[in-house]
């Protein structure tokens, strides 16, 4: 893996081990993320919910994000962000959380109170089994961050109103089996500008099965 622009620009970061849980978002999908948002990073502050590897909010970094915090339940994943961030040399601007994102985005996420970028890219089989939690999540922080903020989830399945509160707000787009959509609190209706719901990429997903994110 690999930082694909900005200040830490090809510098190698870890995967996870063969064996492990993490599903990383895949290198074409983190690039085209970036291509609709990463001109957003600079000056802004990142939330990188369930952070597997740490890859996207470690991208934000070095595409000129103030700090990132990186919330992950996994142990095993936590040390590799650990890992990552200090190969990068990102210590002093980031901070690593190792919880539920779901409860540490209901208990926290309003504390943070300036405009934030909040990746989610939740395991795959919880739009399955664990779609109202999704739901939840994303009703609070449609309901609590501040003007300005930017929300970033990646899915493997089709999305519609009963996960995404708004779809018709969203910038949707689609990467092979990947879905990623983009919400922007900016006082109008927050869909940014230029989007599109058809497919953009071909690309195959990884193991629905597997947790997430990158």
């Amino acid at each position: 893996m690999r930082i694909i622009a900005g200040q830490k620009r090809g510098h190698k970061i870890e995967g996870p081990r063969a064996s492990a849980r993490t599903r990383p978002t895949s290198d074409l999908v983190r690039e085209s993320l970036f291509n609709i948002v990463g001109a957003m990073m600079p000056g802004r502050s990142v939330v990188d919910l369930f952070a597997g590897t740490g890859a996207i909010g470690l991208e934000a970094l070095s595409r000129g994000a103030d700090d990132a915090v990186f919330v992950e339940l996994d142990r095993e994943a936590v040390a590799l962000i650990h890992a990552n961030v200090a190969k990068l040399r990102y210590q002093d601007r980031s901070q690593i959380r190792l919880a539920d994102a779901y409860r540490w985005a209901r208990a926290h996420i309003a504390e943070l109170d300036r405009p934030l970028a909040v990746f989610l890219d939740p395991p795959y089989r919880d739009y399955e089994i664990g779609s109202k939690r999704i739901r939840a999540m994303l009703d609070h922080l449609v309901e609590h961050l501040p003007e300005g903020s930017l929300i970033v989830l990646e899915a493997g399945r089709t999305l519609n109103d009963q996960i995404v509160p708004g779809l018709a707000s969203w910038d949707v787009r689609r990467y092979g089996d990947t879905q990623v959509a983009v919400w922007l609190r900016d006082g109008g209706d927050g869909v940014i500008a230029g989007a599109t719901t058809e497919a953009e990429a071909s690309e195959e997903s990884d193991d629905p099965e597997e947790a997430g994110d990158a």
